[in-house]
């Protein structure tokens, strides 16, 4: 009996050995069983995902691209605005300096023409009071008036010409501002 137990004995750790393993190998089967099922489920899952979204993609995209095309012919209508403002702005502009020059010019003549009569009526002005200051210092002779001075006894038609004459010296000596501009040809 000693053989037979020490031929037991000898053999026990092998058989053991073999138990032991074997029962690792089915716990690690039934884990990796349980694993791949699990996997199985989130595929399934995976997939039951994808289908929703290759459904609902394509109307998506389709509603998308309708969308941009909308905002494409927008913003065509956009640049068309634009285009017609910057025209109607560059038109008003056209229309403001063409105001501006319409009166501006004749102001400038009128500013230079009223220049010229005012030199003229101050110089007949000045000689009127010269000619009525010569006469007042003229010693008088009781209540009898002061004898009328030459510039007063003068025409009209050389009061005029005195005028003309000193409007046209004012204008010339550049008294009136932007009276060249205004006396300009073509204006």
């Amino acid at each position: 009996m000693h053989s037979a137990l020490t031929v037991a004995a000898s053999s026990l750790p092998s058989a053991v050995l073999r138990y032991a393993a074997a029962f690792f190998f089915v716990v690690v089967a039934i884990a990796i069983a349980y694993a791949l099922v699990k996997a199985a489920k989130a595929l399934g899952r995976v997939d039951k995902v994808l289908a929703d979204v290759d459904q609902q993609a394509v109307p998506l995209m389709q509603k998308a691209g309708t969308t941009l095309d909308g905002v494409n012919a927008n913003l065509g209508n956009v640049d068309q605005i634009t285009k017609d403002v910057a025209d109607i702005t560059e038109k008003i502009d056209k229309m403001a300096t063409s105001v501006e020059g319409a009166v501006t010019t004749p102001a400038r003549k009128a500013a230079a023409f009223s220049a010229g009569v005012q030199s003229a009526f101050s110089s007949f002005l000045k000689r009127d009071r010269g000619a009525n200051g010569d006469a007042r210092s003229a010693p008088s002779s009781g209540d009898e008036p002061a004898p009328e001075s030459s510039s007063r006894s003068t025409s009209a038609a050389s009061v005029a010409e005195g005028a003309a004459a000193d409007a046209a010296s004012t204008v010339s000596e550049g008294k009136v501002p932007d009276a060249a501009a205004a006396a300009e040809p073509g204006d």
